[in-house]
């Protein structure tokens, strides 16, 4: 699936629409920070949540969410590039809602004790011992996947729809059976991916036009100076 996008993407007249990706890694950031700042949080815990087991073969879709949404943004910015800098806007509107409920009102959650040696409870430990039990709610992963479902529309690509929706269920249900999150982190999540599709769609095509531009006027600056610096160096040296 990577390799077909990465082909495609090789191709494709708008690469530099993928510069709008570069923010993600920076808010990841700002996760970061606020993950130490509390050192307790409510817990969210209801009945379904005590009914739920840890499943440690969870941890596989968990860690392909990285990768899951690299093809996601992809996909969607070769199929229809305002569809993707709406998704894009949208996600950051949405992390940046996230974070500022991180610092209002911390939650924290109990895992368990994982025992064993094997691969999948090592990756788990590693998760764990990487990530701070704070910022459950809402879920990152779930907002970022769900935006991806609701992008990915049935008419543009069987193949890609299933992919997108069937990986997502899964990396949805990840963030609950290795007791990274609550079931209550991932239903607001996905009420806030909805909310914030109302106010997206409300952007005129004018200005996502504006937006796309903007990596292209970056560029071409940066290439305008770096030509300038050149000539004033050659001339410099005559």
């Amino acid at each position: 699936m990577l390799k077909r996008v990465i082909n495609e993407v090789k191709k494709y007249e708008y690469k530099l629409d993928l510069l709008w990706l570069i923010l993600f890694p920076m808010f990841n950031v700002i996760y970061f920070i606020t993950n130490h700042i509390h050192k307790e949080g409510f817990d969210l815990t209801i009945a379904l949540d005590r009914m739920i087991p840890f499943v440690p073969i969870f941890i596989i879709p968990y860690v392909y969410w990285y990768l899951y949404m690299i093809i996601g943004f992809l996909i969607l910015s070769l199929n229809d590039r305002k569809k993707y800098m709406r998704c894009i806007l949208g996600l950051y509107l949405g992390m940046f809602f996230s974070y500022t409920i991180y610092l209002i009102f911390p939650t924290e959650i109990v895992r368990p004790t994982v025992t064993g040696n094997g691969i999948l409870s090592s990756i788990v430990k590693i998760i764990y011992s990487l990530d701070r039990p704070f910022n459950c709610f809402p879920s990152l992963h779930v907002l970022g996947t769900y935006f991806i479902m609701r992008y990915t529309k049935k008419e543009n690509s069987q193949y890609v729809y299933y992919y997108t929706q069937t990986v997502g269920i899964l990396i949805i249900l990840s963030t609950i059976f290795i007791k990274q999150h609550f079931v209550l982190d991932a239903v607001a999540s996905m009420l806030i991916v909805e909310l914030i599709n109302i106010i997206v769609k409300k952007i005129s095509e004018e200005n996502l036009e504006k937006y796309l531009k903007i990596p292209y006027e970056i560029v071409e600056r940066l290439t305008h100076k770096s030509q300038k610096f050149s000539e004033v160096s050659s001339n410099e040296k005559e």
